[in-house]
């Protein structure tokens, strides 16, 4: 029998980040889970106190109290990450949240990639349905990168540093849709874990001004990266910024001996997809989100 308690200190929150990590490890890819890049971004950039992130994640334990794997929870969707020898529980993770964490009627939402037939499988079993909902999903085999190209005239890349965060904040909602951050969020996502081994790179303009910027969360145990976020300001747009950008932050992780980069965007964003094709992404398919509505 399994057991769940809700995270509730910095040492559950690590012993998260290690599961992820693991499980990078074991498959050598990123398309059916989450990276330690993920769960840094997602709790230090979107909120005002990061440990509102941990009320809405579970630890899940064994009968020999050792864990195996976690829950995650943003409004009516979760995740679910199991140690990869312990795939074979993910449907009585399942019933568990169904019955005990999301009340009667709520609609329960996951995102699953199209190459996962086996969560696909299960999903359809318990009575969850494939919405339109999607996002694009892709990946760069970093032995086979392409060559860097080069910047306009006088501009140049460089590593964010601690006087760029209020330009950063700025261009954060280019890169997310309209979601804001602040600067004491920016501040904190650059003192999370993940960040000593990223790539937080932005572009300056001939006279100074930060116009594009781009973040590769590198896992060095894994040898997995993840491109979150890319983002260049309308007027430098159509230069070759992006790609230049993108490909310096790539030879940079390459150069680390990490073997693969991953991206996602919105699946109806065919100017990103187009960029990322453009640098050597590949579509390792689609996230599609299944939902299934709870009823007495």
């Amino acid at each position: 029998m399994l057991n769940y308690h809700r995270v509730d200190k910095e040492s559950d929150y690590e012993v998260m980040r290690r599961i992820v990590q693991k499980r990078c490890a074991s498959t050598g890819h990123l398309y059916t889970q989450m990276h330690v890049g993920n769960l840094d971004f997602e709790r230090y950039a979107f909120r005002d106190n990061p440990d509102d992130f941990l009320r809405n994640s579970w630890l899940i334990t064994d009968n020999k109290s050792e864990t195996i794997g976690f829950i995650m929870t943003e409004d009516d969707e979760f995740f679910i990450s199991l140690l990869p020898e312990k795939n074979h529980l993910i449907s009585e993770v399942i019933d568990y949240i169904e019955q005990h964490i999301y009340k009667t009627g709520s609609k329960v939402i996951f995102d699953i990639n199209i190459m996962d037939s086996q969560m696909k499988d299960m999903l359809i079993k318990k009575g969850y349905t494939r919405t339109s909902s999607y996002r694009y999903s892709g990946f760069c085999d970093l032995s086979s990168i392409r060559s860097k190209t080069v910047l306009p005239r006088g501009y140049r890349i460089r590593k964010t540093n601690i006087n760029d965060i209020e330009r950063r904040v700025k261009l954060f909602v280019l890169a997310t849709g309209g979601v804001e951050t602040t600067t004491e969020r920016y501040k904190n996502l650059m003192n999370s874990p993940s960040y000593s081994d990223a790539f937080d790179l932005v572009v300056e303009s001939p006279d100074g001004e930060i116009v594009a910027y781009c973040t590769i969360w590198n896992d060095p145990i894994s040898k997995v990266a993840i491109l979150e976020p890319l983002a260049c300001i309308e007027e430098e747009r159509r230069k070759g910024i992006s790609k230049a950008l993108l490909l310096d932050g790539m030879h940079k992780v390459k150069e680390l001996k990490t073997q693969f980069v991953y991206v996602g965007t919105g699946g109806q964003n065919a100017t990103s997809q187009t960029l990322y094709k453009s640098v050597g992404f590949k579509e390792c398919g689609l996230n599609y989100e299944w939902e299934k509505v709870l009823v007495d």
